[in-house]
């Protein structure tokens, strides 16, 4: 497992516990994204959700959602239907997070591993939108088997720099190092993330639009033709034949070689 380090983007996770959240203070916080609890297990909604989700989407955080999951008592289908058909309502730019931990361990690890397979697999089919996984540093390396490995990890592993390894995951997607966070905005405490810049910036930044421009093409400053710019790959496309022909030399494209040959008529 990696480290904290400087690069880290600072994100929060919050529920109902933190009650009624100044969202625009915590934006002046440094805070850049919140993951936000949604649902648990197969009935419960959390009761801040909505103020929550559209709080911190007008703040201009980035925004996710995670469920808090129960499969001591649940099948996995049923959970996740109750996750997808409530955060629908919600734009989510971070993956959808399942947060397994606790009592879920009691039904073993091989159970549980293919729990928590189905579960992030039924959301991606339900939602079209990526997941994740989060648990603390010791329940991964105890209980979360090698099959969850192409998942990113949410970790949580409190007092120290760089969280417990484990034999699943070699790199954690989000590290959640303290739940006694002070942030501006929030009355108590709260869970303070150092989310991986690269994770972060593949959520939520857009690519530019490229298109291809128009370019003028000329020889001994007459115009012979017009090409084409690609501003995304920085590559110009230029009308061989109408440059050759402007020199009076004949164009003959060779297949085989997958050549241009430009024969030059001597003067």
């Amino acid at each position: 497992m990696q480290s904290k380090s400087a690069s880290n983007v600072k994100v929060i996770d919050v529920s109902h516990y933190q009650g009624v959240i100044n969202w625009a203070a915590v934006k002046t916080d440094g805070v850049q994204g919140v993951l936000i609890k949604a649902t648990e297990g197969r009935t419960d909604t959390d009761e801040k959700l909505d103020v929550n989700a559209k709080g911190a989407a007008a703040a201009g955080l980035a925004v996710g959602f995670y469920h808090y999951a129960h499969p001591e008592n649940n099948d996995p289908l049923i959970e996740a239907a109750k996750f997808a058909g409530t955060v629908k309502a919600y734009k989510s730019v971070f993956p959808h997070a399942l947060d397994v931990e606790g009592k879920a361990e009691v039904i073993g690890a091989a159970k549980l591993t293919a729990w928590c397979l189905a579960w992030l697999q039924e959301v991606e089919r339900l939602t079209g939108h990526p997941t994740m996984i989060y648990t603390g540093a010791n329940f991964a390396k105890t209980n979360l088997g090698k099959q969850l490995a192409p998942w990113p990890l949410w970790v949580a592993h409190y007092g120290v720099n760089t969280p417990m390894a484990n034999t699943t995951w070699d790199k954690w997607s989000v590290f959640q190092y303290t739940s006694t966070g002070a942030v501006k905005g929030i009355t108590g405490n709260v869970d303070v993330n150092a989310m991986e810049r690269a994770f972060f910036d593949k959520y939520t930044v857009t690519e530019a639009v490229y298109k291809m421009e128009q370019v003028e093409v000329y020889v001994d400053g007459k115009k012979i033709n017009d090409g084409l710019l690609d501003n995304k790959a920085g590559v110009t496309y230029v009308p061989v034949r109408a440059i050759a022909e402007s020199f009076g030399a004949s164009i003959k494209w060779n297949g085989t070689a997958k050549r241009v040959d430009i024969d030059i008529r001597p003067f």
